[in-house]
This record gives C-alpha cells, sequence and structure tokens, in this order.
C-alpha cells in the first residue's frame, strides 16, 4: 500500500527513546502547525538532556547546565535546529507512531519545495537514540545510511541505478518536477 503522506521510518531501542521523542514532537508540531513561536527556555525543557547533549550552543545562547557537544563540521546548533523544525520547514506536520516492535513513522506533508531538506528531520530524530532509516520526502524513497554519528547518505531506492548521494549529487530539478508529478497521481 502506497503511504499518502511523506515519511521518516525509524528504528528506536528503547521505548523511553519513543516516548520521549513522541513528546517533542508533538511540541514542535503543535508550535509550527499553529505558527507559534516559544523562548529558548521552552526548547530546553521539553527535550531530553541525552537528546540535548548531542547539539552545540553559542557563548551567548540560553545553555543547559550540563556538557554538550563541541562544535564539528557536521553537527547542529541546537537552536537552528529548533528555528528548522518549528519556525521554517515548508511542512505540516501529521504524526508520529509506532508502526512495529522498535519501528516508528514521522508523516509530515511539504507544502512548497524545496521546504527546507532532510537533513534536521533526520538528526531531530537520530538524536533521541534512535536510528533513521528510510525517508519519502516528496521526491522519492531513501534509505539513509550513516557513515559517521553525524554523517549520512541517501540512496533512491526509486531509482533503477540505486543513485547513492555520496556518489553522484542528485539534480535539483529533476526532483523538483518528481515533487510536482506526486500531486499529479
Amino acid at each position: 500500500m502506497k503511504k499518502e503522506n511523506c515519511y521518516l521510518e525509524f528504528g528506536y531501542f528503547e521505548d523511553l527513546n519513543f516516548e520521549d521523542l513522541k513528546f517533542t514532537f508533538e511540541k514542535i508540531k503543535y508550535s509550527k502547525n499553529n505558527s507559534i513561536e516559544t523562548n529558548d527556555n521552552y526548547w530546553l525543557e521539553n527535550f531530553p538532556k541525552y537528546s540535548i547533549e548531542k547539539f552545540w550552543f553559542l557563548d551567548s545562547d540560553l545553555k543547559p547546565n550540563f556538557k554538550t557537544a563541541d562544535k564539528t563540521e557536521f553537527n547542529w546548533h541546537f537552536y537552528s535546529l529548533i528555528e528548522l523544525l518549528s519556525i521554517n520547514y515548508g511542512i505540516e506536520y501529521i504524526d508520529l507512531k509506532k508502526v512495529d516492535k522498535n519501528k516508528g513513522l514521522l508523516e509530515y506533508n511539504p507544502y512548497e519545495y524545496p521546504y527546507g531538506g532532510i537533513d534536521g528531520i533526520v538528526m531531530f530524530v537520530k538524536s533521541f537514540n534512535s536510528i533513521p532509516k528510510i525517508i519519502d520526502d516528496g521526491t522519492s524513497v531513501y534509505e539513509i545510511n550513516f557513515e559517521t554519528s553525524e554523517v549520512f547518505n541517501i540512496t533512491d531506492l526509486e531509482d533503477e541505478n540505486k543513485q547513492n548521494s555520496s556518489v553522484e549529487k542528485f539534480n535539483a530539478v529533476k526532483l523538483l518536477y518528481k515533487f510536482a508529478n506526486r500531486f499529479k497521481q
């Protein structure tokens, strides 16, 4: 059965990680879908410590009272991720649910393309000790493969050649065309 919404399929090891992710997702969903901006302290209070520890902060940021990640070339600034997820993404969040034992699905609908890319949503889910595996971003269905804890590539599962982003970059014009055609079906 073809899924109607775009989605990110992920694995998780502990029910607590899923429950924390679901709780935080609902906060982001409410903020984004209702155009409600919140302050920095709100987000620090609504993310678990183990998730926040994976992000870096500017010296001028409101910071948690525990050690967080050092800035690297590929990890995310906490408030930049929050701004993307809760304000700037051109998507509507639909749901986050369990679909099988240790398997979850985050559903969303983009209302523009490009809507902000997949990196933010993938790293958000990964920060809850979950493993993003498959994403349908509105252009195709891709398998997500992590090269390191912060770097991943994607393989187009609908492409007969199984194009991989680490070998050849995707053509933006072709992606836009595929995205537009999705809504004609």
